[in-house]
């Protein structure tokens, strides 16, 4: 009895025993991912295991090791400087809590988590993995904090967030720097709403940040260093993102404004925005955030004034600012331009222009300047996108907006009513909106083509623009039309001494058509001693008057038959003179000079010889404009034969005279004034080819001087009365004064080398 009473005590102990042994044990699975671990490093020895003791979650635990019973809790090796690999069924460790592998040298594949759904805590960062597995992030529901880290994961084809990292909805903090990252920013995290941490800096992200970013609160935001061609868009997710404290965004190629509402970022602490191609003013509200500490803008295309800013850490070098120091406004003029570049978006050929504190110093795309001012606004067929700014009715001195064949919307600001010096408005070939301001007379408005407008509206503000829808050739002059009508009057004026005493002399005109209703006109040129002007007339019509300058009196009859009127369309207001042409430099200085009746003696020169049109919308794009086309034609025999009138019936031999013509019009109507003749040239190049014409059509005496012969023997009888005086002598006494000084080495003659 005493012996089984022994055996069952001993029995007892036993169990005892063994219970206590299995209690004090480690989860053996747990124990064989250990040891393989410590068998996968080069330099084991750091982690100070005992190498005969099997029990890492026994009295006492393995170093770095942490259990829950007899499972593994946690691994904690940071900055140990480990060098080897990790087992491959890592994931084994189900009960996986923390892991803290971080800053070591561990190569090779990282292995998969799949599984690991207790798993908070997960830092992997600053090791040397180089592949990471595609069901890396499968099942970790209890995720909170993810770092890899610059780790050379994928290196050669880069990798992507998986869609199964969405399934982590208690993820707080994300952080994937430089390890490969590529592609768009995944739509998903937009749905982590527990989400407050994201860095993802130095890696290949490319794509706008997603709208639906707005919803995350998120109070860091690093994304900052992509790859060309890196992050690009607009900073309109940022700045409802009210929750961002740290914000990151340099070297990148985000583009756009800063927008105004990124004054709700009212817990910013910083914002670098520094390397990218930003555009536009700078909001006042940006620098006076209350908790803004930190504030990079370097390197980018910010215009306007820099605003104060009561911190420190503030830089803003290489940006297109008007002037250097913060808290300095812009000049008004450069203001008001800078509120047009607004309107239009910013393009970033006219931001990158468009820079300093003077419109009219350096070469601001589009604008040309008149005494130091802007005068004109020049941007057709631009593809600007936007409204106008009516900032541009503060510029007194803007005569001229060219803004068509845009993609501008909106209405007219009626600010540019006001503008003083405001002479043309064309906005043709756009979406502008009605209503349309009614502009002062004399403002010449060009609208058609926009649909919004309707059919009727082509030109409106004065009674100038109202006849037609084309545009006109810019500019106005006293001018010079029928040309045979205006050689001679431009001789008599200088010989109005030598035929005080003789009765009026009487020039005759013959159309080249015998149809033409004015068959037969006639304009008298006459001087007395009193100098008195008078006009006679061979016929009378209704609306005839007289134009006098001086000692010379020109029927508007006379220059209604010579030129035809240009047609009806071409007529700019009344009074029977055709087209009135502005040369290219009178838009811009306003004066009229010499140098402008020559150009538009060179453009009537050049209707007369093609029979066109100065100007006609209904040609080619590359012929709507003679004179610029005309210059090019003229360079070939060909070309230019193809263009002459048909019905001048031009011989071969007459067509030597038309070379001559043609290249004096080419001459007169070069864009630079100073490469033009003056009119004593032109008459010494035409006066030669009109020396057998003879106006046999005329009966009528010709009292004082026999104007029945040619005309250069008209020019020799005055010479000789005038005392043997060359051509070359003539003097126009009354338009000295305007003439510019002629260049050194400025072409006399057609035949120099230097004509144009």
């Amino acid at each position: 009895m005493a012996s089984g009473k022994t055996t069952r005590i001993l029995s007892l102990c036993l169990l005892v025993g063994l219970v206590s042994a299995a209690l004090g044990a480690t989860d053996h699975g747990d124990y064989q991912v250990l040891d393989e671990f410590r068998k996968g490093l080069s330099n084991a020895e750091l982690l100070k295991w005992p190498k005969n003791n099997q029990d890492p979650c026994g009295s006492p635990p393995w170093p770095y090791i942490f259990c829950a019973g007899s499972r593994v809790a946690q691994i904690q090796t940071k900055d140990l400087g480990l060098v080897g690999t990790l087992p491959p069924d890592l994931n084994k460790l189900s009960m996986l809590v923390n892991v803290g592998l971080q800053g070591n040298n561990l190569t090779g594949a990282l292995p998969s988590f799949k599984g690991l759904s207790s798993l908070q805590y997960a830092f992997l960062g600053n090791n040397r993995f180089d592949t990471i597995p595609p069901d890396f992030f499968v099942g970790l529901d209890s995720l909170q904090v993810l770092s890899l880290d610059r780790n050379p994961l994928n290196q050669s084809t880069g990798w992507t967030l998986p869609s199964d990292l969405a399934n982590s909805a208690q993820l707080t903090n994300l952080s994937l720097m430089e390890c490969n990252l590529a592609g768009p920013l995944p739509d998903f995290l937009a749905n982590m709403r527990s989400l407050n941490l994201l860095k993802l800096s130095y890696n290949s992200l490319t794509g706008e940040i997603p709208a639906s970013y707005a919803a995350l609160p998120l109070q860091v935001l690093w994304l900052n260093n992509q790859k060309a061609p890196g992050l690009s868009g607009t900073l309109d997710v940022i700045a409802s993102m009210t929750f961002l404290t740290d914000v990151l965004l340099h070297g990148n190629q985000f583009t756009g404004r800063v927008p105004s509402s990124i004054a709700a970022l009212t817990s910013l602490n910083r914002l670098w925005l520094n390397g990218n191609q930003f555009v536009g003013l700078i909001p006042a509200n940006l620098t006076s955030l209350p908790q803004l500490q930190s504030l990079h803008l370097d390197n980018n295309a910010f215009m306007g004034p820099i605003p104060k800013a009561s911190f420190s850490d503030f830089t803003f070098s290489s940006n297109s600012f008007c002037q250097s120091a913060p808290g300095v406004p812009c000049p008004p003029e450069v203001a008001a331009l800078l509120d047009f570049l607004d309107g239009v978006g910013y393009p970033p050929k006219l931001s990158k222009s468009w820079t300093g504190n003077d419109s009219c110093t350096g070469s601001w795309m589009g604008i040309s300047c008149a005494g130091g001012r802007t005068a004109i606004i020049n941007l057709p067929n631009y593809q600007l996108n936007g409204i106008i700014s009516p900032s541009l009715g503060e510029l007194d001195s803007l005569a001229q907006i060219l803004l068509g064949g845009n993609n501008l919307t909106g209405t007219i600001p009626s600010s540019l009513t006001s503008a003083k010096s405001m002479k043309l408005l064309n906005l043709s070939a756009n979406d502008i909106s009605p209503p349309v301001p009614r502009f002062p007379a004399g403002v010449i408005v060009i609208l058609d083509g926009n649909k919004l407008l309707g059919k009727s509206t082509g030109k409106s503000g004065s009674s100038s623009s109202s006849a037609g829808t084309r545009t006109l050739v810019v500019v106005v002059v006293p001018i010079i039309v029928g040309v045979l009508v205006v050689l001679l009057a431009v001789l008599f004026l200088r010989y109005r001494k030598k035929w005080k005493k003789t009765a009026p002399t009487a020039i005759v005109v013959h159309p080249r058509d015998s149809s033409d209703p004015y068959n037969f006109v006639k304009t008298a040129v006459a001087s007395t001693a009193k100098k008195i002007k008078f006009a006679k007339e061979l016929r009378s019509n209704d609306g005839s008057g007289v134009v006098e300058e001086g000692n010379l009196v020109i029927s508007v009859q006379v220059l209604r038959a010579a030129t035809r009127n240009f047609a009806p369309e071409n007529v700019l207001g009344r009074g029977g003179f055709g087209v009135v042409y502005r040369a290219p430099e009178y838009a811009v200085t306003g004066k009229v000079t010499t140098k402008v009746d020559v150009f538009s003696f060179g453009v009537v020169l050049m209707e007369l010889l093609t029979g066109m049109k100065a100007l006609d919308e209904s040609r080619p794009d590359e012929s709507r404009y003679l004179a610029s086309w005309f210059i090019k034609m003229k360079s070939s025999t060909e070309k230019l034969k193809s263009i002459i009138d048909p019905s001048l019936a031009i011989t071969d031999e007459a067509f030597e005279a038309v070379l001559v013509m043609a290249e004096l019009a080419g001459h007169c109507a070069a864009r630079d004034l100073y490469q033009r003749p003056d009119m004593r040239h032109a008459v010494s190049v035409l006066a030669p080819l009109v020396e057998r014409w003879k106006p046999v059509d005329d009966e009528q005496e010709c009292p004082g001087t026999d104007i029945c012969q040619p005309l250069l023997h008209m020019v020799e009888d005055w010479q000789a009365a005038d005392g043997g005086s060359s051509g070359s002598s003539l003097t126009l006494d009354g338009s000295k004064a305007s003439i510019p000084g002629r260049p050194v080495g400025f072409a006399v003659s057609m035949a120099s080398a230097d004509g144009r």
